[in-house]
């Protein structure tokens, strides 16, 4: 789990520390970095997959991300993560050449490992210069560039290995039904894509493969579409897939584009719940988009008794959200308010206000009314 990080010159994050808990749920205006926050973990997975270069290149380069503001500097990300009782402790600086700014170097890159019995150092770069090494210090292999990050190497055997595979693994979701309506080719996926697209042959993979996982799915659904009596997956003579479903009174299925938009949503979730094949951490953009207030109840209560189920096996979440009903239905301790001041996003945790523990205990407001009001503000 993601214990805390430390961005510096990222976008709108000129200088933010944020201690994570096992859900976080962050909320603010628009164009207040809540998003520039989810970015920051985007890119490190990209990093540790394709490398840092391209990395920014998704981005525009180097200086379309850097902080736009005074007194630029470089780069830096530091984060704090455990992984089996282990502490890993990953810091990466960035700038580019003056000359050119296309030309990436990575001023420093260290990784140190922390267990109950000893403290190790697994990279300890300077400008492309030091050591990556074994936790016995043996060397595991020598860095070529100082516009490659340690990271980006796949080394059998190297303890680092632990935290680059735990990076790559992570997952982000901005859901968009008008992509998730199409129908998709009849082959199993190991996760769901990040607008959806392949939501039809996901579905098909959760029908064939983990039965029990997928009438869990068509319960919960049926419990909230009264009308909803099967989900399908039929292939097609194409060798595609698309979700259909039954309805009571109905002769015939309801193919996925004509379903309606917040149905395939609230399915695509209910998927990610019950999954079988986790990730460490998800990353979501506005949980709440296509979805009546019932449905976001309904979705908090599953997700509150997988994750009770699941105990410290439970992924990691952070999730963006504007909507008062969602904010109602998570706990103060979860809550971080994001908010922009001269260009600088701030977070915020309104649980270290006792005042406003003491109106939710007397349940005089709500969590939702109390963040529209203003009252959950860092100022």
């Amino acid at each position: 789990m993601i214990k805390e990080l430390h961005i510096k010159n990222y976008k709108s994050l000129k200088d933010l520390k944020l201690e994570l808990s096992r859900r976080n749920v962050l909320v603010g205006p628009n164009m207040s970095g809540k998003s520039n926050i989810i970015d920051y973990f985007k890119f490190l997975t990209q990093m540790c997959i394709f490398g840092v270069n391209t990395a920014f290149m998704n981005r525009g380069g180097f200086l379309e991300v850097l902080w736009k503001g005074e007194d630029e500097g470089p780069i830096s990300f530091r984060l704090v993560i455990e992984i089996d009782g282990k502490e890993y402790e990953y810091e990466i600086s960035i700038t580019v050449s003056p000359v050119n700014s296309s030309l990436l170097s990575i001023i420093k890159e260290s990784l140190i490992v922390k267990t109950k019995d000893r403290v190790y150092t697994l990279i300890d770069l300077t400008n492309g210069q030091g050591k990556v090494t074994h936790a016995d210090g043996s060397p595991a292999f020598h860095p070529t560039s100082s516009a490659v990050s340690a990271l980006e190497f796949a080394v059998p055997g190297w303890e680092g290995m632990v935290l680059k595979n735990y990076i790559s693994t992570w997952r982000y979701y901005h859901l968009l039904p008008a992509r998730m309506k199409a129908p998709n080719a009849a082959v199993a996926q190991q996760f769901l894509q990040e607008d959806g697209e392949n939501f039809s042959s996901w579905f098909m993979t959760f029908q064939t493969r983990y039965p029990a996982e997928f009438r869990l799915i068509k319960q919960v659904a049926k419990d909230v579409f009264p009308e909803l009596e099967e989900i399908l997956t039929p292939p097609t003579q194409f060798a595609t897939t698309y979700v259909s479903t039954t309805e009571k009174h109905l002769k015939r299925e309801v193919p996925l584009w004509q379903m309606s938009d917040g149905e395939i949503v609230f399915l695509a979730w209910l998927s990610l719940i019950f999954s079988p094949l986790g990730a460490p951490l998800f990353c979501i953009e506005e949980l709440e988009n296509h979805l009546h207030p019932k449905l976001l109840e309904t979705l908090v209560e599953v997700l509150n008794q997988r994750q009770k189920e699941l105990g410290m096996h439970a992924a990691q979440i952070i999730a963006t959200t504007h909507s008062p009903y969602l904010v109602d239905k998570v706990n103060l301790d979860e809550l971080i308010v994001i908010e922009k001041s001269n260009g600088v996003t701030i977070c915020t945790r309104p649980s270290s206000k006792t005042h406003l523990k003491e109106l939710l205990e007397r349940e005089e407001l709500g969590l939702g009314e109390l963040w529209y009001s203003g009252a959950l503000s860092g100022n």
